[in-house]
């Protein structure tokens, strides 16, 4: 009878998922390079979702069908988009409407806090595009995952794949390409205060129009960490990578990194993890070698347990895809808040962003028309917001709304023609209704 034992047992099962993932998450994060932000965000949710099953959350109570080891929780969402400047022109701007929905499964065998396999899909459907310019095929995102632990090991792999249409804001257009990301990390326990790990990462990034350069970035590291609370590490990390273009040499570059970082809880009430360091970029066959600090650190806190105050700071060199030989190098800052309001069920969120770019390319600024914008030096500064209110009701369905706005400031250091054809500014409104989301 499902309603008995094996419905209780599994109820037990999934509280105690819940409750240690809560407690060990901070220390159990994999030693990556970088966040996924190809593979994870409003679609995708990973195995972050064992985190939620049955502990009777105010936003995440979700629905799971127990089989066995296996979770299955199957997930819809539809969503409506405005926006002011689809293609982020910057003279002669379109907006539109579209409507999609957004079916979605993932499927768990084992535990979040122990081994686990998962896997998760989504899928874009569009429905409705007011402006008849955009693409109409499906767009699909894929994230296979698992863990492995012993008592002094953890073995953790990941490999992401999407393909769809969206804005890149910093080229400024709006793109069609496929990603596939994969990612495998490795820890060993030396000691109680310290461990030694290793990572390796590959990317492939294929864009429809021919206006773009496919690249490949392969990457691999060795970390050192060693325990600064019970809950939190610090850790010294070295890498060495490459970029690979397609159909050529010619810009192709070798790069080597070397950084600081952290992990865990510092505090009851905070999360830290990322690091800051220094890259070296030399290149095959290309234009001079390039040098310049990076990072990958997100911090958040709450300290009063009603409010969460967060803060990310990005900064990477890659391949300028508009521009054989080209590098950009993108810094970025941003804050957040997410607190509730009024009672549980309703959430509030805001957030904003300040960010740099600075280019290297085989061109050089007198030689630049209209029609080559991209040349050495050059420096784009943008800045933007998000404002987003979402609501949870019974029956696993949840409701929201959210506006987003960027302005992109280009080519600070030319005339006042390149600048006027480059720069642009956006608006995007979303609404949307989940089931089990």
């Amino acid at each position: 009878m499902w309603k008995d034992n094996n419905w209780d047992k599994y109820r037990v099962r999934l509280r105690r998922w819940s409750f240690r993932w809560s407690l060990l998450s901070a220390l159990l994060l994999v030693g990556v390079a970088q966040a996924d932000d190809y593979v994870a965000g409003f679609f995708t949710r990973g195995s972050d979702t064992g985190i939620y099953v049955d502990t009777g959350n105010a936003e995440y109570d979700l629905f799971y069908i127990p089989i066995e080891r296996f979770s299955v929780l199957p997930r819809i969402t539809l969503v409506a988009t405005y926006e002011d400047n689809l293609f982020l022109d910057a003279e002669s701007a379109s907006d539109g409407m579209v409507v999609y929905v957004v079916p979605g499964v993932i499927a768990m065998l084992g535990r979040p806090e122990g081994r686990n396999v998962y896997l998760d899909y989504g899928m874009i459907i569009p429905l409705y595009d007011s402006s008849d310019e955009l693409q109409t095929r499906l767009s699909h995102m894929v994230t296979l995952g698992g863990v492995y632990r012993t008592s002094r090991t953890q073995i953790d792999g990941r490999v992401g794949y999407r393909r769809l249409e969206d804005i890149d804001s910093l080229i400024g257009a709006r793109i069609r390409k496929e990603d596939l990301i994969a990612m495998l990390g490795v820890e060993y326990e030396v000691s109680t205060k310290s461990s030694v790990g290793a990572l390796a990462q590959l990317e492939q990034h294929r864009f429809e129009s021919d206006a773009f350069i496919d690249y490949d970035r392969y990457y691999a590291a060795l970390r050192l960490y060693h325990a600064l609370t019970a809950r939190s590490q610090a850790f010294v990390q070295a890498g060495i990578g490459h970029d690979d273009l397609a159909q050529g040499e010619y810009g192709d570059a070798d790069f080597y990194d070397v950084s600081l970082g952290m992990r865990g809880k510092p505090t009851v009430r905070s999360i830290v993890s990322g690091r800051v360091g220094y890259m070296w970029r030399t290149y095959d066959d290309g234009p001079r070698d390039i040098e310049h600090w990076i990072a990958s650190l997100y911090g958040e806190v709450n300290p009063y347990g009603f409010t969460t105050f967060s803060s990310e700071l990005r900064a990477d060199i890659r391949p300028t895809i508009n521009q054989r030989g080209g590098a950009s190098i993108d810094q970025r800052w941003t804050v957040g808040v997410h607190r509730r309001i009024i009672w549980d069920r309703l959430r509030g969120s805001a957030s904003a962003f300040l960010g740099r770019t600075d280019y290297r390319s085989p061109t050089l600024r007198e030689d630049v028309s209209t029609a080559d914008r991209v040349y050495d030096r050059r420096r784009d500064e943008y800045w933007g917001y998000s404002l987003g209110l979402d609501y949870w009701a019974k029956y696993n369905l949840s409701a929201g709304i959210a506006y987003s706005y960027v302005e992109n400031r280009a080519a600070r250091n030319a005339d006042s023609l390149i600048r006027s054809v480059s720069s642009y500014d956006a608006g995007r409104w979303v609404a949307r209704v989940s089931w089990n989301y």
